[in-house]
């Protein structure tokens, strides 16, 4: 299986991104990589949550915004 890889800059790191399944990504921010996944709201609103709690979080919010602009601007 093929898991797309890619980069985004986080307070001026690179950070690996790995897309794992639909809407679900691995990024290695920490000593513990971060699983967060997209969700879409139905009015068209983006919350990324982490997948472990389905909660989301200061670090799952802004990893989520990077990818979406990764995805914005390829």
């Amino acid at each position: 299986m093929n898991n797309p890889q890619f980069s985004v800059m986080y307070n001026g790191h690179p950070v690996a991104v790995t897309k794992l399944d639909n809407d679900v990504y691995m990024a290695q921010v920490t000593y513990k990589p971060l699983q967060i996944q997209l969700h879409k709201n139905k009015d068209g609103t983006e919350n990324w949550v982490e997948l472990e709690s389905q909660l989301p979080t200061f670090v799952s919010n802004e990893i989520g915004r990077l990818i979406s602009n990764h995805f914005c601007c390829v």
